[in-house]
């Protein structure tokens, strides 16, 4: 009788774990963490807004609602009413004046507005009240 002896084969996956901790250490290393991004720019005066006001078109964002040149604008016809104001006078710019209090939501509709209708000649400004 011819005796077999059966080895015992085992895997050793420790190097196995040593490599994925090396990797997770370099890939944290080299990764760029950033606290935040920011879009930084300048605010026009009030005083600039108040002297141009015949060639500029001011949309204030107030409380939450949308006023053109002291009209009260609901946001089902915001389009219509701002294409319409554009479109009557020859404006050179669009001014947009947003309150404190107001919702980013509000500000970020203006601009798909804006840009959806190919209007360029967009500012920003702080509200002349304040």
């Amino acid at each position: 009788m011819i005796n077999i002896k059966k080895k015992n084969i085992k895997i050793n996956i420790i190097p196995l774990i040593d490599i994925i901790f090396l990797m997770l250490v370099f890939f944290m290393l080299a990764t760029n963490f950033s606290e935040k991004k920011e879009i930084s720019f300048k605010l026009k005066q009030s005083i600039e807004i108040l002297n141009d006001s015949q060639e500029n078109l001011l949309i204030y964002i107030k409380n939450n609602s949308f006023v053109i040149n002291e009209e009260s604008i609901k946001n089902g016809n915001l389009e219509e009413k701002v294409l319409s104001y554009w479109n009557s006078k020859n404006y050179k710019n669009i001014i947009i004046l947003n309150d404190k209090d107001s919702n980013l939501q509000e500000l970020i509709l203006i601009l798909d507005i804006l840009k959806k209708n190919e209007i360029k000649n967009v500012s920003f400004a702080d509200d002349p009240k304040i």
